[in-house]
């Protein structure tokens, strides 16, 4: 079976770039997003391999990867993995739309 390739969503595209935005904005360095961005990229390649590494959330089908105080949301499909939303941990779980 060939490897799965990662999907990016536009809503996670955006969520990544609002949260590398603030933590710029916040840290007045762009040193911390490029760490947190290289460790997102590192841990999001191993899904290609072990898919089911996330915990099952409450909607069907979706899993969570929880990478420092992130979540990233995705759905695994035969061909391809969707990466959803990126979520930080502290921000209220009612206000997250998958």
């Amino acid at each position: 079976m060939a490897e799965r390739i990662i999907v990016w969503s536009s809503k996670a595209k955006l969520d990544l770039k609002n949260l590398f935005e603030f933590y710029n904005i916040r840290n007045k360095s762009k040193i911390y997003s490029l760490k947190l961005h290289r460790k997102i990229q590192k841990e999001i390649q191993l899904l290609i391999q072990q898919p089911e590494i996330g915990k099952k959330t409450n909607k069907i089908g979706v899993r969570g990867l929880l990478i420092e105080n992130h979540f990233i949301f995705y759905e695994i499909f035969e061909k391809h993995i969707v990466i959803l939303a990126v979520w930080h941990t502290s921000q209220n779980p009612s206000n997250l739309k998958l």
